[in-house]
């Protein structure tokens, strides 16, 4: 590749490099939190046709990326692929367009345990010094965070003269339930996707813990790029599509449009608030006064919007914690049809307001949220939620172990928390899978 080839295209994939004999474990990882934090990633075992290493590998390069990440482990010293073809090019890459960003994991230590910073240059066999300037991370999680924080701002920066001169609109995509895959990318700013489940209704533990170590980066991520408005396409499990929206606040940007999968177009840029043609009814509510509690109330809110009623998960889930519910609610559609779209700001609207009263009105209480409604709406309500602190559940109804109850339930998947300085996901409360 020559230095008057043209420059990078910002929103392609990152490449990562390693030696497959001792850096697939830190790659593979390295590889599933790029892809939540929504940078898209070739990596070989994942998106690489059958056919010789080096041509493919070659052709990836040359199809189009943004950045590279150099994975340096001691036996990297052997592999003459990440040496006379990858290493070059990504450097190569660097010096000459600066668009293209570069950064290192290494994962070889000293005698007295810290990290060899000088250990790439001498293992890749190229002058001392040369990656002097590139940003360089240790191959632990705390160190892999910190060098997708840079890649995801080097990206947006990147973008940003491209929002500004073209549509000032923050594309986000956002899929739980595909395999992630090179060729799953969309061109919009970020493409958020997580590890695929071996779950049949449930989102992956490790995905969700992924999520909660990178959705911090999200708000300032469309902050730094100078969007007025924010446009979400995609399908997810609804807890994570709630986290999502209750990362990005009315109050951070105002209008936020919602593309769900048949197209149709989702919409708000309100507040939370009762609105003046009620959109939704309190179907059933109900309390207990004397709820065991050993620090702050907990109150239920179950928030079913499809046209038929589906009330055995949520008989499930009161027969099991009403003792401990200072108050809950059964929150149906008013129309008791299919949804309109089009009025999705205000059912938003309505609905969020319904949820900051029964937590209001109990203290400030955490509200365990059962979401049974369209994905864009989980979003949407989401977003109008600050301040609330929510334990997001996720309906089930695989098969019981042991001869269980084998009646539908909602499993807490999400605590969220706005004002968590860390991003809004305070907790994975999903269990690993058995």
């Amino acid at each position: 590749m020559t230095s008057d080839s043209a420059a990078p295209d910002p929103a392609d994939p990152v490449f990562i490099s390693y030696r497959q004999k001792d850096g697939t474990g830190v790659a593979a990882e390295l590889a599933w939190l790029l892809r939540t934090a929504g940078i898209p990633v070739w990596r070989d075992r994942d998106d690489l046709l059958p056919g010789d290493t080096e041509a493919r590998l070659k052709q990836a390069i040359e199809a189009g990326i943004s950045g590279g990440v150099l994975v340096t482990t001691p036996d990297v010293v052997n592999s003459r692929v990440v040496k006379t073809l990858e290493a070059p090019q990504l450097l190569e890459l660097h010096r000459d367009h600066d668009v293209f960003a570069l950064g290192i994991v290494n994962s070889v230590t000293r005698d007295d345990g810290g990290t060899d910073y000088d250990a790439p240059d001498r293992l890749l066999e190229i002058r001392p010094g040369t990656l002097s300037g590139v940003d360089q991370r240790s191959a632990e999680r705390d160190g892999l965070l910190a060098l997708i924080r840079g890649l995801v701002w080097h990206r947006i920066a990147s973008l940003r003269k491209r929002i500004e001169t073209t549509d000032p609109t923050f594309r986000l995509s956002l899929q739980t339930r595909n395999t992630p895959q090179v060729y799953d990318r969309t061109g919009d700013e970020l493409d958020i996707r997580l590890r695929p489940s071996d779950h049949e209704r449930l989102p992956s533990a490790d995905g969700l813990r992924d999520l909660r170590d990178t959705i911090g980066l999200l708000p300032d991520a469309v902050t730094r790029s100078g969007a007025h408005r924010l446009r979400v396409a995609g399908g997810a499990h609804l807890s994570v599509a709630f986290a999502v929206g209750a990362a990005l606040p009315s109050s951070r940007i105002g209008h936020m449009d919602v593309i769900d999968q048949q197209g149709a177009t989702w919409a708000s840029d309100g507040e939370a608030r009762f609105v003046e043609q009620p959109q939704v009814q309190i179907a059933e509510q109900g309390g207990n006064p004397t709820a065991i509690t050993t620090g702050r109330p907990s109150v239920a809110v179950y928030v079913d919007l499809m046209p038929q009623r589906s009330d055995t998960a949520f008989t499930r889930y009161l027969e099991e914690h009403e003792p401990f519910l200072a108050a809950w609610c059964h929150l149906t559609s008013v129309s008791g049809t299919l949804l309109d779209p089009a009025d999705a700001g205000l059912i938003a609207a309505d609905i969020a307001a319904h949820i900051r009263a029964v937590s209001n009105d109990n203290s400030n209480a955490e509200v365990h949220l059962l979401l049974r409604c369209p994905f864009p709406l989980a979003l949407l309500i989401g977003r109008l939620t600050n301040t609330l602190r929510v334990v997001v559940h996720e309906w089930d109804d695989s098969d019981p172990i042991d001869g269980e109850d084998y009646r539908a339930r909602y499993v807490p998947t999400l605590r969220v928390r706005t004002s968590a300085s860390s991003g809004v996901i305070e907790d994975v409360l999903l269990p690993d899978a058995s």
